[in-house]
């Protein structure tokens, strides 16, 4: 089996979301001091690569502790749309690839915009789904979608409707994925993007990974994700 990474790394120089405050990391013990290393972690729950949960736009929604850990795993799709730089994803193009989507319940956005990571461009004119095409994606019983730009919604945007279309059927988002390129015609891949279960996140880091199987292990996954029922 192969794992592909899909996170960027966390650092207290990274890219953040205007406005986010950066990471910062302080030595609370040092091996050398005190005998074993302890390090003090100050970060935003949007940082780098994270997971939204519907808590994060409607109050008394769903937080990441409180769902079920084999929500955040699951099969996953890519649609290749490093083409639609500045355009809103249309329906017309997820239709057009809809049996693929049909079988996943994840679907992985590849834009080509992580190309931008610590760019001024990053945070500006990446593409975003269009309200129609988030709507359809909404009614598939998704567990969620996934994006290499830093939002689902457009930088300007207030109203957040993508967003709210999304979260509000339930689904998980997950931003600022990286590396999907690696995913280009690796047919089915299992996809797990864990956060810590800290109390009342709407929000947490990532590290999403793809892990692609053999032929071998691809019923055995199957399996695994869709038990079967007695």
């Amino acid at each position: 089996m192969r794992i592909v990474d899909l996170s960027h790394p966390i650092t207290a120089a990274m890219p953040v979301w205007p406005g986010t405050p950066a990471p910062e990391f302080s030595d609370l013990c040092t091996v050398g001091r005190d005998g074993f290393g302890e390090r003090w972690l100050q970060l935003s729950s949007h940082t780098g690569t994270h997971l939204d949960a519907p808590a994060h736009l409607f109050e008394g929604a769903a937080t990441l502790d409180r769902m079920p850990v084999e929500q955040f795993i699951g099969a996953g799709a890519m649609l290749d749309l490093r083409g639609a730089s500045g355009q809103a994803v249309s329906l017309a193009q997820l239709l057009a690839v809809r049996s693929t989507i049909g079988q996943a319940e994840f679907l992985l956005l590849h834009t080509g915009w992580s190309r931008f990571w610590g760019c001024e461009a990053y945070n500006r004119g990446y593409p975003v789904l269009s309200e129609e095409a988030a709507a359809w994606l909404a009614g598939l019983g998704l567990k969620g979608v996934g994006i290499d730009a830093p939002s689902f919604d457009a930088a300007d945007s207030e109203a957040l409707p993508i967003h709210r279309r999304l979260l509000g059927a339930g689904l998980l988002l997950i931003e600022n994925l990286t590396t999907l390129d690696q995913l280009a015609g690796s047919g089915d891949f299992l996809l797990s993007a864990l956060p810590l279960p800290i109390s009342g996140a709407e929000a947490c880091p990532v590290r999403a990974v793809a892990l692609l199987p053999s032929l071998e292990t691809k019923e055995t996954i199957r399996l695994v994700i869709s038990p079967v029922q007695d």
